[in-house]
């Protein structure tokens, strides 16, 4: 699961960052899915959870965490 602490404005800026790599996200809640990979995101309360959902078998969640943080240009 990933949790990252957002405001508003940066929540904004992280939905457009997915749209530029085909993953919609609509509202503040629901799911996303690409390339066999669905997650379901909440933002509530100044803090985006991202939990994957289902995935090929042959990857693992945490990769497909990693690739989603990537994308979202996150360091750790």
């Amino acid at each position: 699961m990933i949790q990252l602490p957002l405001t508003p404005d940066q929540f904004a800026t992280h939905a457009t960052k997915l749209a530029e790599q085909g993953i919609i996200i609509a509202g503040n809640e629901g799911t996303i899915s690409k390339m066999g990979v669905t997650a379901a995101y909440k933002y509530a309360e100044g803090l985006l959870t991202i939990d994957i959902l289902d995935k090929p078998f042959f990857v693992t969640t945490e990769y497909c965490e990693q690739q989603l943080k990537t994308t979202l240009g996150i360091k750790e």
